[in-house]
């Protein structure tokens, strides 16, 4: 008999089948996971550039960054792990960097201005990555 997350087991039922692990994302997975992180940055686009001219922006960036990581989580069967962590950042930062950051700093925006376009996309990148932990 074999201790499992479940219980008391014998040894051919305590295997996992190869795909059932918790964080191991198959590439079928990897890829619906790309691609909603694609959809995720392009309707980002148009947020962002909306958001930062309504009061509680942080609020609505966290809830957006909720809502993405959630997406990218849901496309990639609900798996999780490192990859969905890192998809969920990046489809979540790219379109802050590209609408709000890059363009403060080509401006000349001084540092202690420019924390202001920081913190809302440290936000929701944290958040969208938190949904898709695996514990």
């Amino acid at each position: 008999m074999r201790q499992t997350e479940v219980g008391i087991k014998c040894p051919e039922d305590a295997k996992l089948p190869r795909g059932a692990r918790a964080g191991v994302m198959k590439p079928n997975q990897i890829l619906r996971s790309v691609l909603a992180g694609v959809v995720v940055a392009a309707v980002g686009l148009v947020f962002v550039a909306v958001v930062y001219r309504l009061p509680f922006s942080w609020l609505l960036s966290i809830a957006a960054g909720y809502g993405a990581g959630t997406l990218i989580n849901r496309a990639g069967g609900r798996n999780g792990g490192p990859v969905a962590m890192i998809i969920s950042v990046v489809a979540v930062a790219a379109p802050f960097l590209i609408v709000r950051v890059v363009p403060s700093i080509l401006a000349g925006v001084p540092a202690g201005n420019l924390i202001f376009a920081i913190i809302p996309m440290i936000l929701a990148a944290v958040t969208a990555a938190v949904v898709n932990r695996q514990v």
